[in-house]
């Protein structure tokens, strides 16, 4: 099963997308903050990234800038 990331801040959002997608089958780990990707990416392998650019912490730039 793939595992996805998602890195958003807005709670009905958040919940939406990992809704979706764990009923489509993926599992999924929800971040809020942008100093929580990358501690994350380290901890499990994730095969893909759901990325807010408007993240508090650490904005999405600045997270696929570290995850390159």
């Amino acid at each position: 099963m793939a595992k996805i990331l998602i890195a958003e801040d807005d709670e009905k959002i958040a919940l939406l997308e990992r809704d979706y997608l764990e009923s489509n089958g993926y599992e999924t780990l929800v971040v809020r903050d942008g100093n929580q990707v990358i501690p994350s990416l380290r901890k499990e392998p994730f095969d893909l990234v759901l990325l807010d650019v408007m993240l508090p912490g650490m904005d999405g730039f600045s997270v696929c800038r570290r995850i390159r």
